[in-house]
């Protein structure tokens, strides 16, 4: 199976995964989700139809759509994709440097004053060595002021041991034997009943995609039951519909997808039916879920697989139920206009769920236009919904200007509006991106932040530059980040900068110290007269560093 595609599809289907506990989600949402997967996301295990009836038309422009829309994401992401998933792979080593500071028009207490002078002047370094594989890491962190460390702090990892060591403050490093954790918490807690041995190995977005197997049973067992469950006459087309988007007229074809309350129901619960029984889906979800949820967690709250799918299967018999007492008045209609490479350019879904004595119109509505020679791009994202007088209006925005094929503008806007009064929280950004792919780009953003609601308006402004350069035939990785983030009135006209620097390189080995466990502290081992040596050590060397800073 090709890696790229199964990042795309992994992501996706992680996002949807179910909850353990059952919150008792609004059916209205369930619904609507459940819809908009079936006609967006579900129409993936169709071929090419040679003859293309009204029905043929919408899925297979649905899937040419999410077909293209995985290549732009490929072709902007990949290269940098697949050099952070070999970085989850193979040994590498990571240098990093932040720096930053904060200034303000509001009065500062001269503690404040002072801390800012130092931060002004202050700089954190740190270099990691790692290897996946052994899942073993050694991270050597340095804080700096006008050039000259502070202190310095080791962190050691391994599946065996963790440990630490701050020089300044102790003279010998601290660890911990990871089979000795359960040990250890009771020490602090008798009543821990968590794990006993200390799991330090990460997740990562292998743990969660789906094998080829099973992706065949969820493309071959839900694409066909879409397939077959819209039937021909819930869809009607009309050819040459005029379109006009930002001056430009387009030549579309419209195809409505309608479905009454009583098919649209019928589909659902068939749906639910066989979800229900679909042990292979339970297999699937049930897995990642239990994964997911135990890592790290107390004993008494980690759970099996076999909980994990009775509680699915519950939470799908409980929407079913509630699907049987709830009304669809005005069914489910979709309409897509689709352009002359079969592309959809505009989506539209509505449902109505009345249910508890309220009715709740939802509206999706999507656009993604290129005009202008393909030099300019539209996309938007509109959900509405209202429910007893109150509303939730989500509206997400990108208008995109190509210069040529280097660079390229943006503009970004994102706004929540809800409630009765219709309070919002927008979001813009406005981007000149230099470099045809994330692998080897720079971004100068500009970006605002702004609330008017009467409780707590919020008023931000910023800057952020952003540079990536990814050297495959090197193996290494450059980014710089920097931030600068301006508060209004209400925030004292407050200022923040953060700059990060950080360089990677993918190796054969990592350069990994041992532990000399001889010459350090086993925290399993300490008693409380050590720990109160070691206290009083550890006090003493802080306040030395305060007094070398002129802190007291």
């Amino acid at each position: 199976m090709d890696n790229r595609t199964t990042r795309s599809e992994t992501a996706a289907a992680t996002e949807t995964a179910p909850n353990l506990k059952k919150p008792g989600f609004p059916l209205k949402w369930v619904i609507a989700g459940i819809v908009a997967f079936l006609v967006i996301g579900g129409t993936a295990a169709f071929a090419l139809f040679a003859n293309k009836s009204p029905k043929q038309l919408y899925l297979l422009s649905e899937i040419k759509t999410l077909e293209k829309a995985g290549e732009e994401l490929e072709d902007q992401n990949g290269e940098l994709a697949d050099f952070q998933e070999k970085m989850t792979e193979q040994p590498s080593s990571t240098k990093a440097e932040i720096t930053g500071g904060f200034g303000t028009d509001a009065y500062l207490p001269p503690e404040l004053e002072m801390m800012q002078e130092l931060l002004a002047g202050l700089s954190i370094t740190t270099e990691t060595e790692q290897d996946p594989k052994a899942n073993k890491s050694f991270t050597k962190a340095g804080v700096e002021l006008e050039g000259e460390e502070l202190l310095n702090l080791e962190l050691h990892q391994s599946p065996v041991q963790l440990a630490a060591a701050v020089p300044a403050l102790y003279d010998k490093p601290f660890y911990l034997n990871t089979d000795e954790y359960g040990q250890f918490m009771r020490k602090t807690d008798p009543s821990y009943s968590g794990p006993e041995k200390l799991n330090l190995e990460p997740l990562s977005m292998k743990d969660f995609e789906l094998s080829e197997k099973e992706e065949t049973h969820l493309k071959e067992t839900y694409g066909d039951f879409l397939y077959k469950e819209l039937k021909d006459e819930y869809f009607t087309k009309k050819d040459n519909v005029s379109y006009e988007h930002n001056g430009e007229d387009l030549n579309v074809t419209q195809v409505t997808m309608k479905l009454s309350e009583k098919e649209t129901k019928a589909l659902l619960d068939n749906l639910f039916e066989r979800m229900i029984k679909d042990e292979k889906l339970h297999s699937i979800v049930s897995s990642r879920v239990t994964k997911l949820a135990n890592y790290n967690v107390n004993q008494m709250d980690m759970i099996g697989a076999a909980e994990t799918k009775e509680d699915f299967v519950e939470g799908l018999e409980d929407a079913r139920k509630e699907l049987k007492g709830a009304e669809l008045p005005k069914g489910f209609t979709s309409v897509i206009l689709i352009n002359g490479d079969e592309q959809v350019i505009d989506r539209k879904m509505d449902l109505t769920v009345t249910g508890d004595g309220s009715e709740v119109p939802i509206s999706i509505h999507t656009v993604d236009v290129a005009y202008d020679n393909g030099n300019k791009r539209d996309q938007e994202l509109k959900v509405n919904a209202s429910s007893e007088g109150e509303k939730v209006e989500f509206l997400l925005t990108n208008n995109s200007v190509k210069k040529d094929d280097e660079n390229r503008k943006e503009n970004l806007k994102a706004e929540i509006r809800t409630g009765t009064e219709q309070e919002s929280l927008t979001f813009t950004m406005e981007s000149d991106i230099k470099g045809k792919t994330a692998a080897k780009q720079t971004a100068d953003r500009s970006f605002t932040l702004k609330s008017d609601g009467e409780m707590n308006p919020v008023s931000l402004t910023g800057k952020l530059v952003q540079e990536q350069n990814v050297d495959a035939e090197d193996q290494t990785s450059k980014q710089v980040f920097d931030l600068e983030l301006n508060g209004g009135d209400e925030m004292g006209n407050i200022n923040v900068s953060l700059k990060a620097d950080l360089e990677s390189k993918l190796k054969e080995k990592a350069d990994l110290p041992e532990l000399d466990v001889q010459d350090a502290v086993n925290v399993n081992e300490v008693t409380p007269e050590d720990m109160d040596m070691i206290s009083k050590d550890i006090t003493l060397n802080i306040q030395r560093l305060f007094l070398d800073l002129g802190l007291f």
